[in-house]
């Protein structure tokens, strides 16, 4: 079985990814690309963050506009005046697909297909959703081993979770509020969205609900909520983190 880009030359695919490796090697792009990872970024928030001329910028960003590492998103601010700025993203797939080419999906999407026709939808499932919890539970538990926590605040969950393991493992969330009592939190980045586009009810209503089910069995006392999915259409997932009591570390 050949994959979907065989007619594709190898001396071409090695060559674009010389050219993306290139643009990666600037330690402003890879900068850039970090913050609008995180959320759409202007010119102007860019000149804030990085203390950059705003014409370097718009050199580096045309570089990764080139290369398919970021988009302009358009956004229009109620009641503005004249045009709206241009916000630039990290995309969703970025096009750096290595060489030789791999194609884990595939095998990932095989993979599920043989599990689901072995023991059946409605078992798989059931059996992806609890390894989602246990995954879920385990994640809080390692962390509040780690640093000792015994109780868990909106604030410690950022601080540790979001902006600890979860940015060690690459995946970096944008957290759009936090109060004393519940967090909301966007994620632009899925590991598996190839996969999950195809098999949402699979990846994102079993095994995704499963993990965050198991980190609020962990937290003790805390309700999460899945707001918006990107396999389901939407531009980002969003999930909402609310504190019903005092949330304990599970021992």
């Amino acid at each position: 079985m050949n994959p979907p880009d065989a007619t594709l030359a190898p001396v071409e695919v090695v060559g674009r990814d010389v050219r993306v490796l290139d643009a990666l090697a600037s330690r402003p792009r890879a900068k850039i690309l970090e913050l609008v990872g995180v959320r759409p970024q202007t010119v102007a928030d860019l000149e804030r963050a990085l203390g950059q001329p705003r014409v370097t910028l718009r050199y580096h960003l045309s570089v990764l506009l080139g290369e398919g590492l970021i988009e302009e998103v358009v956004t229009a601010a109620p009641r503005a005046v004249g045009r709206p700025p241009k916000r630039y993203r990290a995309v969703q797939k970025p096009a750096v697909p290595g060489y030789p080419l791999r194609r884990y999906e595939m095998l990932s999407d095989l993979a599920l297909e043989a599990f689901i026709q072995e023991v059946g939808e409605a078992r798989a499932l059931e059996v992806l959703r609890r390894k989602g919890r246990e995954i879920g539970e385990r994640t809080i538990q390692d962390v509040a081993a780690e640093h000792g926590m015994t109780r868990w605040t909106p604030e410690a969950f950022e601080r540790l979770v979001l902006n600890g393991i979860y940015r060690s493992q690459g995946n970096r969330v944008d957290v759009a509020a936090r109060t004393g009592k519940a967090i909301t939190y966007r994620s632009s980045h899925c590991p598996f969205l190839e996969v999950a586009e195809k098999r949402p009810h699979v990846v994102c209503d079993a095994l995704d609900t499963g993990y965050h089910e198991g980190i609020d069995r962990a937290l003790r006392g805390v309700r999460t909520e899945r707001l918006q999915c990107m396999a389901h259409g939407a531009p980002y997932c969003e999930y909402k983190m609310s504190w019903l009591r005092g949330a304990k570390a599970a021992r």
